[in-house]
């Protein structure tokens, strides 16, 4: 007799257990892809960003950094907190501002007219040095970001190193784009995990309960 209970309880425990893996699977993948939550201050990222929005961001290498990610940084402006930027070229491109003219490797960058407003309030012209990043905010008749210190030594650039932390990956708000797939699955693997476990053990107890009933 012990031995048809043992036998009755093997299929709920086996579901518990395997929701049990299949959450702490899901959780892994969160954990390792590096995920973190910020919060947006400031409109320098607007209309893309607003204040308030949360921002999901993982971390890449230095080396797939593309022009046009949006990253958080630590502020190479004397700000002292991260900010947010977006990568508008890389080493080797040569960006520039003259006369109100913008460019990118001498035509005018592909992005939206709207974030291109502003952008030349100052003249500069900057090949960007091997392994290192020129930074724009969105809105750039107040976004602080590379303009401010073309008169350095890294011409306004920062370091690939410092950004490969922060990319944001997805945002809240009312455009915010499709969740990264292996974080949708890692969720969603989380999710049935729970459900999984959660079912297990109710199945487990509801077959105890009844085999305890009928003796």
């Amino acid at each position: 007799m012990p031995e048809r209970r043992t036998r009755g309880l093997v299929l709920p425990a086996a579901v518990a257990v395997a929701g049990v893996l299949s959450g702490a699977l899901g959780a892994s993948v969160v954990l390792t892809g590096g995920y973190a939550v910020h919060r947006m201050t400031g409109d320098t990222m607007g209309p893309e960003l607003r204040e308030g929005d949360r921002l999901l961001t993982d971390r890449v290498a230095a080396a797939d950094v593309r022009r046009g990610e949006v990253y958080l940084v630590d502020s190479p402006w004397m700000l002292h907190h991260l900010v947010v930027s977006r990568v508008a070229a890389l080493g080797g491109d040569r960006i520039a501002c003259d006369g109100g003219r913008f460019t990118l490797n001498g035509q005018p960058p592909a992005e939206p007219a709207a974030r291109q407003a502003h952008t030349c309030y100052v003249d500069f012209d900057v090949t960007v040095p091997p392994g290192r990043a020129f930074l724009l905010g969105d809105r750039r008749e107040t976004a602080i970001d590379s303009r401010l210190t073309t008169g350095s030594g890294d011409d306004g650039t920062v370091d690939l190193a410092s950004l490969t932390g922060h990319r944001v990956v997805w945002h809240t708000g009312p455009d915010a784009p499709e969740a990264p797939g292996k974080l949708a699955g890692a969720v969603g693997l989380g999710a049935l995990g729970a459900l999984l476990a959660l079912g297990g053990l109710i199945a487990s107890v509801v077959t105890a309960a009844r085999r305890r009933g009928a003796h």
